[in-house]
């Protein structure tokens, strides 16, 4: 079988190509900037293709029999916005599967989306979902919560704040809950899915097994790194007046009201809908960080 997953250098697509290499598959890594890529299984090759240049597309998706979609953004910059990125891009990736024949299509998309949702992300994920769910392609859709993992964002610029800061900023009352999923896991689930009928034609949300606050997913990253440091509660309206300010002068700003958004409200689920379509271990966040944070 052939494989191409788009996004493959970035920090998920990374770990889901070494997991799907595994399998003996040929795999074909699309990225936009391939010159860093070093050393790679013998069962993987990578090219170079832009998912908002659609007529080269599907020159680079012959042969294929599924493709994994992970291109996506936190933040929008000059060049890339989330219209443009995210459902532009889907919109071309569909049209390059049908003129080349790919018949599956499993996105990564984000916990939080949905027809109702807040904020410029949320709903673009959701516009790219329902192009997929009405491509006439076999599809699954993934949701997960925030991803962690050796070279995640997330977690490991809250493991430098709390390091080299003298103080740790906390968000509102810090009460807002996450469910951090572990890369090897989601790499593990999205893996499972070329074997697994009753995931498809779904769109299947995933967390870990824990449902933390934001505190207390701070207080774990202290442990693991033994540092204490105070933490400093800052309101949510002053924080999205500064992203406003920096949104207004920056691009990409180092902060955004969207971004503000998804702190301010839950962002857990029940995974039981999933784990009776998947078998899947989902391991705990205090011990995955022991492993590789330091």
């Amino acid at each position: 079988m052939r494989i191409a997953v788009t996004g493959a250098t970035g920090f998920i697509g990374q770990n889901l190509i070494r997991a799907l290499a595994l399998t003996g598959n040929e795999i074909i890594g699309l990225a936009r900037h391939t010159s860093k890529i070093q050393s790679h299984p013998t069962n993987v090759r990578y090219m170079a293709a832009d998912i908002n240049d659609a007529e080269s597309l599907p020159r680079t998706l012959q042969k294929v029999n599924v493709i994994y979609h992970l291109v996506g953004i936190i933040a929008e910059t000059k060049e890339l916005t989330f219209t443009g990125t995210v459902v532009t891009g889907t919109e071309n990736i569909i049209a390059a599967c049908k003129s080349a024949g790919v018949g599956k299509i499993i996105y990564l998309s984000a916990l939080g989306t949905g027809s109702d949702a807040m904020g410029k992300y949320f709903r673009s994920k959701w516009e790219a979902e329902e192009k997929i769910r009405n491509s006439g392609l076999e599809y699954a859709i993934i949701r997960p919560s925030v991803v962690y993992g050796p070279g995640d964002r997330f977690i490991n610029m809250l493991a430098r704040m709390i390091k080299y800061f003298p103080v740790t900023p906390i968000p509102g009352s810090g009460r807002m809950r996450l469910q951090p999923i572990y890369v090897e896991n989601l790499t593990a689930l999205l893996v499972s899915i070329l074997d697994s009928p009753g995931a498809w034609g779904k769109t299947l949300e995933i967390g870990g097994p824990e449902a933390l606050e934001y505190r207390q997913m701070i207080a774990i990253i202290k442990k693991v790194l033994n540092r204490r440091r105070p933490n400093i509660y800052i309101p949510l309206r002053l924080m999205k007046l500064s992203a406003a300010v920096l949104e207004s002068f920056m691009k990409p700003s180092p902060l955004t009201r969207d971004q503000i958004g998804m702190l301010s409200r839950d962002n857990i689920c029940d995974n039981r809908e999933l784990l009776n379509v998947i078998d899947i271990k989902l391991t705990r966040m205090e011990n995955d960080l022991k492993e590789y944070l330091r």
